[in-house]
């Protein structure tokens, strides 16, 4: 099977790695990698299924295993919730640079043959019933295909046309909030010449501190000479960009003051910062084009509000992993079929997953803005029975703040549950 892969994103990168075998051309618009991001955190379902494909040591020499989050107050710095239990799984939470993953991913995906072309806009394509598909390139030029993956990010340019016999009575563009996200960068040496922002390198979890409308993520790699933290305000920037390198961090200053002392002196400390706005994409009726050969994967089908512990910037990246995992698995087990009913099947299993993990994250950024205003606000991590999740039983339909969900959000194991699914599809067709 020849695979086209469209935008060397993460998503796309980890696909090239995935697939190398079958196909491995990914083109990509830019000239080289993107090198902008900030912190990453890869849960638990996804460590798993990346030690499955080989790339766990690669990971591991450069992320932190990570305990998770701690919630405190943005104005005093004490603790509102203490952090969760350390003994969740026997997978890790990683931290990680989004930079340093992109460059495992694109070195790994070379290593096993993959051909990544950068300077290759794809302008269009073609998926009729009666042809393979193609890609169509700037100059006339056509590559034609089994399977279409479509990994161009939360702007993607050819999701109206995967989803363009719908898309008339769909809104296929992204969801843009009221909320901006700052990224700040401080060295680990100017902090320690500080007295309040040295407090922060004794902090060893991520953690989340909530205020009034605007809060702060933040956490200091083991690994790496900097602390980086997300100050998010809930406000209208002005721009229209979703990113830019060149954020007001004199704005910043002036909306966090007030705060608690180490992270106000972050942020005197801090020249510069990036910004972003926090997006999502609505809920779509499907992720692959009407002949099921072309798929939109990631944030071009499912971006996510950064705050379901899931983070890459507008995306869960954990959920890109799962994606691409499933889809391996599906194709692997199911060469008998035609692509177009593999990617419905795959669509079947992910899209109520990442739906309802869609929804957590937004009901996540409510409540580090402050918002109390949702029963589900009402937080139960501290309660005794959470020295460890290992043997409760996840429940994708429990209240967010109970272990049952919890379970489910962070340590799903997408591939057995994968594995349950053909067992059903195979059960029902002995029937027949």
């Amino acid at each position: 099977m020849k695979i086209l892969i469209v935008g060397a994103g993460l998503g796309g990168l980890a696909a090239a790695y995935c697939f190398a075998k079958d196909g491995h051309h990914v083109f990509e618009k830019r000239d080289k990698l993107s090198p902008k991001g900030s912190g990453l955190m890869i849960r638990p379902g996804a460590s798993r299924i990346l030690h499955s494909w080989g790339l766990g040591h690669a990971i591991e020499q450069a992320a932190d295993t990570c305990l998770p989050f701690s919630i405190r107050d943005l104005k005093t710095g004490k603790d509102k919730i203490p952090a969760l239990p350390a003994s969740l799984t026997e997978s890790p939470n990683w931290g990680i640079h989004r930079p340093i993953l992109q460059d495992i991913f694109y070195e790994q995906a070379m290593k096993v043959g993959a051909e990544i072309i950068f300077s290759s806009l794809v302008e269009d394509f073609s998926d009729e019933p009666d042809q393979s598909p193609n890609l169509q390139f700037r100059g006339g030029k056509t590559i034609a295909g089994d399977l279409i993956i479509i990994s161009d990010g939360i702007r993607s340019r050819l999701r109206p046309k995967v989803l363009s016999d719908i898309s008339a009575g769909w809104s296929v563009d992204p969801q843009v909030s009221d909320s901006v996200f700052y990224g700040v960068t401080v060295r680990q040496k100017e902090l320690q010449s500080n007295v309040d922002a040295a407090l922060l390198l004794q902090q060893v979890e991520p953690c989340v501190w909530v205020g009034d409308e605007r809060f702060v993520v933040g956490r200091k790699p083991r690994k790496s000479e900097f602390w980086s933290g997300l100050f998010g305000l809930k406000h209208d920037d002005g721009q229209a960009s979703m990113w830019s390198e060149d954020g007001d961090i004199t704005l910043v200053r002036q909306r966090f003051e007030g705060i608690c002392p180490s992270l106000s002196a972050v942020l005197n400390l801090a020249t510069k910062c990036d910004r972003w706005k926090i997006a999502q994409m609505p809920n779509l009726p499907r992720w692959t084009s009407r002949t099921g050969r072309t798929i939109l994967l990631g944030d071009s089908a499912h971006a996510m509000e950064p705050n379901a512990a899931q983070v890459s910037l507008t995306s869960g990246l954990s959920q890109i992993i799962e994606d691409i995992g499933v889809l391996q698995l599906l194709l692997l087990s199911l060469p008998y079929l035609d692509v177009s009913v593999i990617s419905r099947f795959w669509e079947d299993i992910r899209k109520p997953r990442v739906e309802r993990i869609k929804s957590y994250a937004v009901w996540n950024t409510r409540r580090f803005l402050g918002h109390k205003d949702r029963p589900a606000s009402r937080q139960t991590y501290s309660n005794a029975d959470w020295d460890s999740i290992r043997n409760v039983k996840p429940d994708s339909t429990a209240d967010f703040t109970s272990p049952a969900f919890f379970k489910w959000a962070h340590d799903y194991d997408a591939v057995e549950e994968t594995r349950k699914y053909l067992g059903k599809i195979s059960s029902a067709s002995s029937r027949l």
